[in-house]
């Protein structure tokens, strides 16, 4: 007997997606609302379950906010005869037992309570179709792999359903890091998992499958590509098909646009203005079909005499431009200059002074060199930089994901560039750069 099971986590019910023109925009794609559109979908579908694998709601001062939308789900989906099966996550692991609890119903499953281990089986016509696994955070935190109490058996009479918010493949986290050995030696025929919100499916081989669902509903620029709740299809313990149901009407995406030649204001408009469109007409017809709202980070990579003037230049267009395209409306969030002034960095890297000095380090950079003096400078950038984003004083500013390596490398060949083109700026009449004295 075929089970179908539509699968999500990282709903957070009382958040809104960021970035978007302003805050009566970002209410009408609401997390609650896509929890109430993947209901519907669920029901449309007929699934025999859903199955929702950690934070599902935000925060523990979203509980009201939050009990009313998910009630309404989960009354809903019991009318339609389709249970719900969910762990805590770390950011619900004291909130979704009270809304269990308030609900108060038989269709509504918390597996695994205070951080034991628990094995369900779901019936259907009081038939047994399919087992399930399941561990809840019990605290906010969990430094331990939640792997090390699993003692659960499972064999080939149901297909086994592995339930988990954890960290995959950390060995040092706050959130139940957990190895991927772990997870592949277990007797499950395929893990739901939450906490990271960029989806991932590996489809089983010598092992369960691995379903890290993402969040349905983009959030942040950090959370690109489409997002939406999972149909997963057991036919069986080890025939397992999963696919994903792009439902997220918001998203994030970053593109690059190549600046060379382009040497004065008209043109870099023209150019910037005819490339976001011609983005806009390759998506796809699927794509332009669901997404409404498109929030844009440009990427300026290339060579231009312009290098030095585009944050000025490209100012007007992160804050006025807007197009529309077949139902979607494209907008600019931030525009990253990572062009290079006409200068020649081989050229420059030879020299013995301090522009010769940066230039070896931003042609490492621009390699993806990761030793030595350049390796250390990378780990420093990211520790300070991370240090700098978990700040509490930015808190409300926060909204982006934590920056990871790539950006990091960005950010420094960004600043390298900056501090290039003032030493060039520096140079005097015999081309070496002058040395500057402070009083």
């Amino acid at each position: 007997m075929k089970v179908r099971v539509l699968a999500t986590a990282d709903i957070h019910i009382g958040r809104r997606p960021t970035r978007l023109a302003g805050a009566e925009t970002a209410a009408r794609y609401s997390c609650a609302q896509m929890w109430l559109n993947i209901v519907r979908r669920a029901i449309e579908l007929e699934v025999d379950l859903v199955a929702l694998a950690g934070d599902v709601v935000d925060h523990e001062n979203r509980f009201f906010e939050a009990s009313g939308p998910l009630e309404d789900g989960l009354i809903e989906l019991a009318e339609a005869g389709i249970p719900t099966y969910a762990v805590g996550g770390n950011h619900d692991f004291d909130v979704l037992p009270k809304i269990v609890d308030a609900v108060g119903s038989e269709w509504f499953h918390l597996v695994g309570r205070n951080g034991r281990w628990e094995e369900l089986v779901v019936a259907h016509d009081r038939e047994p179709i399919l087992r399930i696994h399941g561990w809840s955070f019990p605290t906010a935190t969990v430094a331990s792999s939640p792997m090390d109490d699993y003692r659960l058996k499972a064999d080939d009479s149901l297909p086994t359903l592995g339930l988990l918010h954890a960290d995959l493949d950390a060995r040092h986290s706050d959130y139940a890091p957990v190895l991927r050995e772990e997870l592949l030696a277990s007797p499950v025929s395929t893990w739901v998992l939450g906490h990271v919100h960029r989806p991932r499916w590996e489809p089983p081989r010598t092992g369960p499958g691995l379903l890290y669902t993402g969040s349905p509903q983009a959030m942040d620029p950090g959370e690109t590509g489409p997002h939406g709740p999972w149909l997963i299809e057991l036919h069986g313990p080890r025939r397992i098909g999963a696919r994903q149901l792009a439902m997220s009407r918001v998203r994030y995406e970053t593109a690059e646009i190549d600046l060379t030649g382009m040497t004065d204001r008209d043109e870099l408009e023209s150019h910037l203005t005819a490339s976001v469109g011609q983005y806009l007409a390759d998506l796809d017809a699927e794509t332009l079909e669901i997404v409404e709202q498109l929030s844009l980070r440009l990427i300026l990579c290339g060579r231009t005499p312009l290098s030095s003037q585009l944050e000025l230049l490209t100012r007007p267009m992160v804050e006025q431009f807007e197009r529309r395209y077949r139902g979607t409306t494209a907008r600019v969030d931030k525009i990253s200059n990572e062009t290079l002034p006409v200068v020649d960095l081989q050229e420059l890297s030879e020299k013995h002074d301090p522009t010769g000095v940066l230039a070896r380090t931003l042609l490492a950079l621009q390699s993806g060199d990761t030793s030595g003096e350049i390796g250390d400078l990378v780990r420093k950038a990211h520790t300070q930089m991370l240090e700098a984003h978990n700040a509490s004083a930015y808190a409300a500013l926060r909204s982006d994901s934590p920056p990871d390596a790539e950006q990091v490398r960005r950010t420094l060949i960004r600043q390298g560039r900056l501090l290039l083109d003032t030493l060039l700026a520096q140079r005097g009449p015999a081309g070496e750069v002058e040395e500057l004295y402070y009083q």
